[in-house]
């Protein structure tokens, strides 16, 4: 126990805004951190309840970047956390590792014997790691400055996703120093649950550091599908309609309560042209790591999962949470929510209510082990679900802050406030689904079916779902005349049907493969049997189409900063390849976009801009401001 390191606090404010800047490129602390930071540098154990994307591990990783001895034990729970953790705190030029399942024996002894010797600043493990013996007796020869549990609401047996073995932590106290500090750390928390975790890992008289609850760019919605036919269909809908196809309008995460409904929806979307992964605890680790690769990459963009995934997630740009099936609990469908919009902008988070779900999640609950308040937890969500306050007030509600009416959830948003809103709003929902089926509902004849054929054979791969059904219903939209589609003898040969009607048709041809796709990000239409080979011909209209003013006054108004944007994230790209890492390990999107549009032109300058910290200016810097200098007119 000699080995382990005190938590010097002599070191003031400003000076840590500093090293917040040079580590992390933030100009100053979140709500909460300084106050959590500050109580743990004067040995004070700390409860922090901060909201997902509030900066919680920051915490503990500012220290290690500022001292240069010690060691900060972190208890996490998932695999994938910690080597998404690992990566990142690598990437910013700190020495990490983590201790787990995956690494043999002789790598595992290989890690931590430097742990023990001091080249390794942080250090992440499982709680079963953790309470090993074989752990614990090389505890006390670790320089331990601080111990950090991640996810602290897995210790109560009154919260979410608990872990029994959270609740043998406490053995750690008995070979660590009295005075040395302990951080717990997690986004929700009841008051019932914050005094268990106290309580379980002994805190002593803890500081506690509560952020807000409130999300006020997050657009809570709640829909009620009569039936699974009706739940997939409105799946589909929202996807659609926020036009998810594109990588660039985003990320979304689809929760369901069992891996066969991932699998399922998995294949649904997957024949619908998503770029799609699918994530649960039923799958190989190589599998579920693959999967959270390509998602945070950005080479896929929509994921179904079950609870499994998310904690840790590091992907700012989600745009949509949606909860196919009842969360086990308020705090689980918080925190899973939570992962919406981390960065600011308006995101959408949708959960699908039918009472057998609650069934699905009370057979689940039954199974787990030493889990208590299943039912009342349960109660909880179907409460919400039903009431008639605003949804972001009742969730901060539920976990004990009160806030004002967020003015843009589906209960903000609904005209009536009587007892009977629900019942009416249930009414409508309805009745928009059958007008939505009788607009789906139309039979097409043979004469119709080979109209909409001969528009795909006229035009093959270039045109998505859209057009086509606008062009086939005589539309007049800019995109259907400037594309001179109006000139075809299929356009508005099918001005009496429902453009829902097509769309589905096309959507049934391309589950059949009669219709396939071309491109990724701008998907085309073609029909199967005409091949591929088309790909290169060029028909008349098209040359036409190419030589068309707009279309040249369009190309030679690219923006210079678009241009060099495009070249930054090439650069971050290559930079992310050849060091293994994720792209927002080297420099994040909206870190690139404030580099384009100001332009330095000095180390000093670069500094200057939000999120470009002084390791990052020392390894790429001089690179970035070669590739600026190249755009200069």
């Amino acid at each position: 126990m000699k080995s382990s390191v005190g938590m010097p606090s002599s070191i003031s404010k400003r000076d840590w805004e500093a090293a917040l800047k040079a580590a992390f490129g933030f100009a100053q602390f979140r709500a909460g951190q300084w106050e959590a930071l500050q109580s743990i540098l004067e040995g004070k154990d700390v409860l922090s309840i901060l909201p997902t994307g509030g900066g919680k591990s920051l915490i503990y990783q500012l220290p290690s970047f500022v001292f240069e001895t010690g060691l900060t034990i972190v208890i996490s729970p998932l695999i994938a956390l910690m080597k998404d953790q690992v990566d990142s705190l690598t990437a910013r030029g700190l020495e990490a590792a983590y201790c787990n399942s995956t690494q043999d024996e002789l790598e595992q002894i290989r890690i931590l014997s430097r742990a023990a010797t001091g080249k390794i600043r942080i250090l992440y493990v499982s709680p079963e790691r953790a309470t090993s013996r074989s752990f614990l007796d090389l505890l006390p020869k670790f320089p331990v400055r601080l111990i950090a549990v991640d996810e602290a609401h897995c210790v109560s047996q009154w919260g979410h996703d608990f872990r029994p073995e959270y609740r043998r932590l406490y053995t750690l106290r008995n070979h660590l120093p009295a005075s040395l500090p302990w951080v717990a750390l997690t986004a929700t928390a009841t008051d019932r649950v914050k005094k268990d975790i106290s309580d379980s890992l002994g805190l002593v008289s803890p500081v506690g550091v509560q952020g807000t609850y409130a999300r006020p760019n997050l657009r809570f919605q709640i829909r009620f599908p009569q039936s699974e036919r009706e739940k997939e269909a409105d799946l589909l809908s929202i996807l659609e309609y926020s036009n998810f196809r594109k990588l660039s309008s985003g990320k979304a995460i689809i929760y369901c309560s069992t891996r066969a409904k991932v699998d399922s929806l998995y294949e649904l979307l997957k024949k619908s042209g998503y770029k799609i992964g699918k994530y649960h605890a039923g799958r190989t680790d190589s599998s579920r790591e693959k999967t959270q690769d390509g998602y945070s990459s950005g080479k896929t963009n929509v994921l179904v999962a079950t609870n499994a995934f998310g904690m840790g997630l590091d992907s700012p740009d989600v745009r949509l949470v949606l909860h196919y099936q009842v969360p086990s609990s308020l705090e689980s469908y918080y925190q899973e929510a939570g992962r919406a919009g981390r960065d600011g902008k308006p995101s959408d988070c949708i959960l699908f209510f039918h009472p057998s779900d609650l069934n699905v999640q009370n057979f689940l609950l039954s199974k787990e082990a030493n889990y208590k308040g299943g039912d009342t937890l349960l109660s909880h969500v179907k409460s919400y679900a039903t009431s008639l306050e605003c949804r972001q007030r009742s969730l901060c509600g539920y976990f004990g802050e009160e806030t004002e009416p967020c003015n843009q959830c589906d209960i903000c948003l609904e005209a009536s406030r009587t007892e009977s809103g629900r019942e009416a709003y249930i009414e409508r929902e309805r009745i928009k689904s059958e007008k939505k089926r009788e607009k789906q509902s139309h039979e097409f004849s043979s004469e119709e079916i080979q109209n909409i054929e001969g528009l795909l054979s006229e035009y093959p791969a270039r045109f998505g779902k859209k057009i086509v059904s606008s062009a086939l219903r005589g539309s007049k939209s800019k995109e259907v005349l400037r594309r001179r589609l109006d000139r075809s003898s299929f356009y508005a040969t099918l001005s009496h049907v429902p453009e829902e009607s097509i769309q589905l048709i096309l959507e049934k041809w391309l589950f059949e493969k009669k219709l396939l796709v071309k491109g990724q990000k701008y998907p085309k239409l073609y029909l199967a049997n005409l091949g591929k080979n088309f790909s290169g011909k060029k028909r008349k209209s098209e040359i036409a189409d190419q030589k068309s003013p707009s279309t040249l006054k369009k190309a030679k108004s690219s923006s210079p900063t678009k241009v060099l944007l495009n070249e930054l994230k090439n650069f971050r790209d290559r930079t992310a390849r050849r060091r293994k890492w994720k792209k927002f390990m080297v420099l994040q999107n909206p870190v690139l976009a404030r580099i384009a549009e100001q332009m330095p032109d000095s180390l000093e300058e670069l500094k200057l801009i939000k999120g470009m910290g002084e390791s990052k200016v020392a390894q790429y810097g001089a690179e970035i401001l070669k590739i600026v200098e190249s755009h200069r007119f």
